[in-house]
């Protein structure tokens, strides 16, 4: 069986305004006074299976200004909705021009006693995610199901008002049309019932999100009750995944799910999981997740499925407990990603070994060569030591990696152990008890949280300090040539990165000369590469990496560069004069 590793990654989201206080950036709830540059309207959609060989969606959405901005014009978002040009007309059937504005569609300017608009357009389901073996949503004679973004182009408003849409869209409703005979599991109707259709007044930021993410199904399905312990849940069955399903999917999809009620301290209730069949290709089919409803196909073929189910059961959870609104956006992505990243790892390692071995599943970028990376790369490179959530959104792939891959997991991994020693439990527990459906105050919450462990966090997330070894963390169990081999390709993929994206960075190679000589260098030269306080923590974490960190002294020291950690000195070090002293001197001990 082919083994793949399970890698973290940061997800990019829109930009909202913030405010910095106490150290914590976080998002202000204050409501404006109603904006006259924006058009008030309500708005209608209707969905109807087309072409179910085709798998296309017909969409029409009834847009009914109630005032129109000086510029008379209405705006959908089709950022994530792949589909042709629109037709659209008013209420008498003539055409209304529609401009397409990259990301937005722009109707209008509406003339005069225009009362209705209708915007319609298809939408083809079941397409690749970018995975082969993954498709977006699909449709069948007895299945219909899609992610509320991928179908539906909801209003869009500029950043100054996207918080508040209700001011502006007066009413929000929808209906499935066509298949009488299915069921519906979606936002904001009843759970697995006829009924295939809702209707909402002024819907707010929440409703928006929790429809554009949530999962929107209709066909047969069968409720499936979970109970573990006090956490209860139902799951409900796609009639086709019902005849197929196997054990052990059900076996790691039970493990994750209590796994995930006892980090947030309850289960999922009545919220609805569909458990999707997959497609005839044998290929996952991904339905959203969101804070109404999830569905995903239970089958998992592989290891990414089980980190695909993993992480969909961590949103199902995390969305439709933890509401806070500037969680989801900068500068607190590290918190809202980090956390999901976080958490899936950990589930990978707590499944059985008979479950690791029959999906195949190795963990292995663990919180050892997590450490590893951060001790080196944050004293070799100041820029890697100081990313912080402010720079969200505005830094290089390369430094966006190392930040969610390498910072934020042991920031995470120091947050956990703090709240452990103050008997707060998991993180995650203290979000589900904040009030819903407001913005989270972050530098309060640290606060009653860690108490006097916040100022150090803080320290931690800035780049002021160090993040001290609090689990006894050891890289001496990895050996020479593994812990260069773990740099090097760290350090390879930072310069490939940044050539990417043009930007000058001169690449280290990883070669320790002889131990022996090397420490007595490090004796009769004085070497330092760091406070001895912080030199302790990295010999006591691994001895290959302090020399490896005392050559890089060396090196400084023999090229006449006053500090090898200074922002400078990596390019310093390649000068084509220090090159040649250095290799000099190699040449000389070798």
């Amino acid at each position: 069986m082919k083994r793949k590793i399970w890698l973290t990654t940061g997800v990019s989201a829109a930009v909202i305004t913030a405010a910095l206080l106490g150290g914590w950036l976080w998002n202000t709830n204050e409501v404006r006074n109603m904006d006259r540059d924006v058009s008030r309207f309500s708005v209608e959609y209707r969905v109807k299976p087309e072409n179910v060989e085709g798998k296309l969606l017909s969409v029409s959405v009834r847009l009914k200004p109630e005032y129109l901005s000086p510029q008379k014009t209405l705006y959908l978002n089709k950022e994530e909705v792949d589909t042709s040009k629109p037709l659209c007309v008013d209420q008498s059937g003539n055409s209304v021009v529609v401009t397409d504005l990259n990301e937005v569609w722009e109707i209008g300017p509406l003339k005069d006693g225009v009362s209705d608009v209708d915007f319609s357009y298809s939408v083809k389901l079941g397409e690749s995610s970018g995975d082969e073996s993954r498709t977006v949503g699909e449709l069948y004679s007895d299945l219909l199901v899609f992610q509320g973004k991928n179908v539906l182009m909801l209003p869009w408003l500029d950043s100054g008002n996207m918080q508040h849409p209700e001011k502006y869209i007066t009413g929000l409703s929808f209906q499935l049309t066509g298949e009488e005979s299915w069921d519906a599991i979606m936002p904001f109707g009843k759970i697995n019932d006829g009924e295939k259709s809702f209707r909402l007044d002024h819907p707010t930021w929440y409703d928006f999100y929790d429809i554009g993410n949530s999962s929107f199904c209709f066909g047969s399905f069968e409720p499936l009750k979970v109970s573990t312990g006090a956490a209860e849940a139902t799951f409900y069955l796609d009639r086709a995944a019902k005849n197929s399903s196997d054990t052990y999917d059900l076996s790691v999809l039970l493990a994750f799910y209590q796994f995930y009620a006892e980090k947030f301290g309850e289960g999922l209730g009545d919220y609805p999981f569909v458990l999707l069949r997959s497609t005839e290709n044998g290929n996952v089919i991904l339905g959203g997740v969101g804070g109404r409803s999830t569905a995903l196909s239970l089958s998992m073929p592989d290891p990414d499925a089980c980190q695909t189910m993993s992480r969909t059961l961590y949103h199902a959870f995390f969305d439709s407990k933890v509401t806070a609104r500037n969680l989801r956006y900068q500068p607190n992505l590290w918190l809202y990603n980090g956390l999901a990243d976080y958490y899936v790892q950990a589930s990978a390692d707590m499944l059985t070994s008979q479950l690791k071995q029959i999906y195949g599943i190795e963990p292995q970028d663990d919180m050892k060569k997590k450490y590893l990376r951060y001790l080196y790369f944050s004293l070799t490179d100041p820029i890697m030591m100081a990313l912080s959530p402010d720079q969200e959104g505005n830094m290089p792939t390369a430094q966006e990696t190392f930040y969610y891959e390498t910072k934020v997991p042991l920031l995470l991994h120091t947050l956990e152990n703090f709240t452990e020693q103050n008997g707060e439990g998991s993180i995650l527990r203290r979000l589900v008890q904040q009030r819903p459906r407001e913005d989270l105050e972050l530098s309060g919450f640290m606060k009653d949280v860690l108490g006097g462990n916040e100022p150090v966090l803080r320290q931690y997330i800035s780049g002021a300090s160090f993040i001290p070894n609090y689990w006894g963390l050891s890289g001496n169990s990895m050996s020479r040539e593994e812990i260069i081999s773990e740099l090097s390709l760290c350090e390879d993929a930072i310069t490939d990165s940044y050539q990417q994206e043009n930007i000058a960075y001169p690449k280290d190679t990883f070669e320790l000369i002889d131990p022996d000589t090397l420490k007595k260098e490090i004796s009769s030269r004085n070497l330092s590469f760091a406070s001895k306080e912080v030199e302790k923590i990295v010999w006591e974490y691994s001895d290959t990496l302090y020399l490896l960190l005392m050559q890089n002294a060396l090196r400084a020291d023999i090229c006449g560069i006053q500090d090898p950690g200074e922002l400078a000195s990596k390019t310093a070090f390649h000068t084509k004069a220090n090159e040649q002293k250095w290799l000099d001197y190699v040449k000389k001990v070798a």
